[in-house]
C-alpha cells in the first residue's frame, strides 16, 4: 500500500509537469475584469465595531476576481493576459503589480478611478472584507473594450481561453458580459463565467463553455439550497440546461464539484484540512486551474484535480491570487476524487 501511494504521488506530479511543459508554449488565458480594484489586506488582532481598530500590518496588492484568475494561470504555467477597466492613481498602481508578476496588461482607461477593497484578518481567523462598488463606465468605455477584445482575440490570442470574472461596476448593463461570450465564441475562444446576480442570469443565453459559481451564488440563482451532494449535481444540470456547456460550483471547505457536459458523470473534489491564511480568491485560483486544464487538454479528473488543488494553494498563499506551483504540486495527490452519476 506505501509503495502505491509514492507511485500514485509521482505519477500525479509528472502530470502536473508534462501540462506545464505544455503551457510554456502557447496556451493564452485572457481575463476580463470590468470592476478591478485594488486589494488592501490588514492584519489586526481583532475587529471592533464602532471602536478604532489599529493593524498590525498593511500591504497592498492588484485585485478584483480576474486579477487572482490571471494570478493562478501564470502559476501553471499558461501566457496570462489582463484585460480591464482602469482609472487613476489606483489604476496605475493595480497595472504597475500585475505586469510586475508577468501578466500582460491591457488597460481600458476610464475617467473614474479604480476602486479599493479592504480585508481585515484577525488573529482568530476571521476574515471581513468592504469592497467599494466601483466608479462609473460610460458607453464609450464600454464599447473601447469591447472593440479591444474582438480584434485581439482574432489578431493575438487566437485559441485563447476567455475568463470573465466578478461583478459589474455602475454604469455597465447586465447583458455585456454576453455581449463578450459571443464576440469571443466567434473568435473561436472557449469562455469561462464567474459572476453572480443579474449578469449572471443574462449571460447563461450567451452560452459560455464554462460556469462556475460558488454554492450561495448558485443558490440565489435557482432559488434552492444546495445541502447534499444531490442538490449540488441537479444544480450543475439545471445551469447546464439554462445555456452553460459545463459547470462547477465550489463548495468552500467541501471542495468542488464538476459536470464537464449535459448527461455526463459528476466529478467531486475534495481538498485536505488546512489552516488558511485567507480564503479570498480561492475560486478565482480554482477558475485558473479549470481554464489552464481544460486548455492543454488534461482528462477529466487531472481537470478537477489540478483546479481543487489552485483553490486549496490559495488559501495557503500569502496573497490572494498569489499561488505557488510548488504549493500545488505537493496538494496534487492529496485532493480525494470521487466519480459519481446523476
Amino acid at each position: 500500500m506505501f509503495l502505491f501511494l509514492i507511485y500514485f504521488k509521482l505519477a500525479q506530479l509528472d502530470t502536473f509537469e508534462r501540462a506545464g511543459q505544455v503551457a510554456a508554449g502557447s496556451p493564452i488565458v485572457v481575463c476580463v475584469s470590468a470592476n478591478p480594484a485594488l486589494d488592501r489586506r490588514l492584519h489586526v488582532p481583532s475587529l471592533t465595531l464602532g471602536e478604532v481598530n489599529r493593524a498590525r500590518t498593511a500591504v497592498t496588492m492588484p485585485g478584483g476576481k480576474s486579477a487572482h484568475v490571471a494570478m493562478a494561470a501564470k502559476a501553471l504555467g499558461a501566457r496570462a493576459a489582463w484585460v480591464g477597466f482602469s482609472g487613476g492613481a489606483a489604476g496605475d498602481q493595480n497595472e504597475a503589480g500585475l505586469a510586475q508578476l508577468g501578466i500582460e496588461v491591457h488597460p481600458i482607461r476610464t475617467a473614474s478611478e479604480t476602486r479599493m477593497n479592504l480585508e481585515a484578518i484577525e488573529e482568530s481567523g476571521r476574515i471581513t472584507e468592504v469592497l467599494e462598488p466601483g466608479g462609473l463606465v460610460d458607453e464609450n468605455e464600454q464599447r473601447e473594450m469591447l472593440d479591444a477584445l474582438a480584434q485581439r482575440l482574432r489578431e493575438n490570442w487566437q485559441g485563447a481561453a476567455v475568463a470573465i470574472s466578478g461583478s459589474l461596476p455602475p454604469g455597465i448593463a447586465p447583458n455585456i458580459y454576453g455581449s463578450i461570450i459571443r464576440l469571443a465564441r466567434d473568435a473561436g475562444s472557449r469562455v469561462f463565467l464567474d459572476t453572480s446576480g443579474d449578469a449572471l442570469c443574462e449571460s447563461l443565453a450567451a452560452g459560455p463553455h464554462f460556469l462556475k459559481p460558488n454554492r450561495r451564488e448558485a443558490e440565489q440563482l435557482l432559488a434552492a439550497p444546495l445541502d447534499t451532494i444531490e442538490a449540488t449535481i441537479k444544480a450543475l444540470d439545471a445551469l447546464i440546461d439554462r445555456g452553460a456547456q459545463s459547470a462547477a460550483i465550489t463548495l468552500g471547505a467541501d471542495g468542488l464539484a464538476w459536470k464537464p457536459a449535459k448527461g455526463s458523470r459528476c466529478w467531486l473534489a475534495k481538498p485536505p484540512k488546512l489552516k488558511p491564511i485567507s480564503t479570498v480568491g480561492c475560486g478565482d485560483a480554482t477558475l485558473g486551474g479549470f481554464a489552464y486544464a481544460i486548455q492543454t487538454g488534461l482528462g477529466g479528473e487531472e481537470t478537477v484535480r489540478l483546479a481543487a488543488a489552485c483553490g486549496a494553494a490559495n488559501c495557503v498563499a500569502q496573497l490572494a491570487g498569489q499561488i505557488k506551483e510548488a504549493d500545488v504540486k505537493e496538494l496534487l495527490p492529496q485532493i480525494e476524487i470521487r466519480r459519481i452519476d446523476s
